[in-house]
């Protein structure tokens, strides 16, 4: 019965010896092969890097995917971390059986993670970039938002005070009416006082001081005209500066909008990334 095993074992031993070399050179990763009997391996093919040093004649295990697939009869998979050999890789150990169905060995492969844990790390930071990024996205959104919001209320305090300077064109026209009338008062007491000659030298005085009085409010009164007119003047271009800053506030935040559902696409594209490195 050991010699049927044995001759069973040499034949695939020589078989695969013949077409693994050729097998390994098709995989598109690093991968390698090793075949052993019920106690010892009997052939190792290590990939270009993945060599987790194995040795012909070198006995089984105690525990592990190959003792597991000897003991159960089951092909087992395992993965095995990069602090084991230094380099992570998947290992399936199928049994081999021979014409009775009793297992006489196990054929074992390997194939690099390296490329797959590359992927992942990158996924991963992908994923946390673009998560940071829509976070920062979000903040500007929110920071444009309330921009918009203090702006639309400097333009309404604008219109506001544009109002209230409109209000005072009424008193200046009020006061200017004033000037001209104290002005005609006063050039009226001038000549009542020059007819009443010496009796009347107080009241001209008094009528000059008046028309003084008069000369000098029309010309404060046209003095802030001027004053107010410059303020809406600097209003209204105050109020087309607020304007587009609305503007392109609003444009800000329809672009960080836009930045974050990009973003949130990102995030899913790496997802799926993550996805695509664990099917291996």
């Amino acid at each position: 019965m050991n010699n049927q095993n044995e001759t069973g074992l040499d034949q695939l031993l020589e078989s695969l010896k013949i077409s693994l070399p050729l097998v390994q050179r098709l995989f598109p990763i690093d991968v390698m092969f090793a075949l052993a009997d019920v106690e010892k391996f009997i052939y190792y093919l290590p990939g270009a890097e993945l060599d987790v040093r194995i040795q012909e004649g070198m006995p089984i295990p105690p525990s592990g995917g190959i003792r597991a697939a000897l003991e159960t009869g089951d092909t087992v998979s395992a993965d095995i971390p990069k602090e084991i050999y230094g380099w992570p890789f998947k290992s399936t150990s199928m049994p081999i059986r021979n014409g009775e169905g009793a297992i006489s060995g196990v054929f074992t492969i390997g194939i690099s993670l390296s490329n797959q844990e590359t992927l992942s790390d990158a996924a991963n930071l992908l994923s946390v970039t673009s998560e940071e990024i829509s976070s920062t996205s979000e903040e500007i959104a929110g920071t444009a938002s309330d921009l918009a919001n203090i702006v639309s209320d400097l333009k309404g305090l604008g219109q506001t005070v544009v109002e209230e300077l409109h209000k005072t064109d009424e008193i200046l026209d009020f006061i200017k009416k004033v000037a001209d009338n104290s002005n005609l008062l006063g050039l009226n007491a001038a000549i009542e006082a020059a007819h009443a000659a010496e009796h009347g030298r107080g009241f001209g005085i008094v009528a000059q001081e008046i028309r003084k009085m008069s000369v000098s409010s029309a010309s404060s009164a046209k003095e802030i005209t001027g004053i107010l007119d410059r303020i809406k003047k600097n209003i209204h271009q105050m109020d087309a500066t607020l304007l587009e800053c609305l503007a392109q506030s609003e444009r800000q935040a329809a672009a960080t909008e836009e930045i974050t559902a990009s973003m949130q696409q990102l995030a899913a594209s790496a997802a799926e990334i993550e996805k695509i490195a664990r099917l291996i």
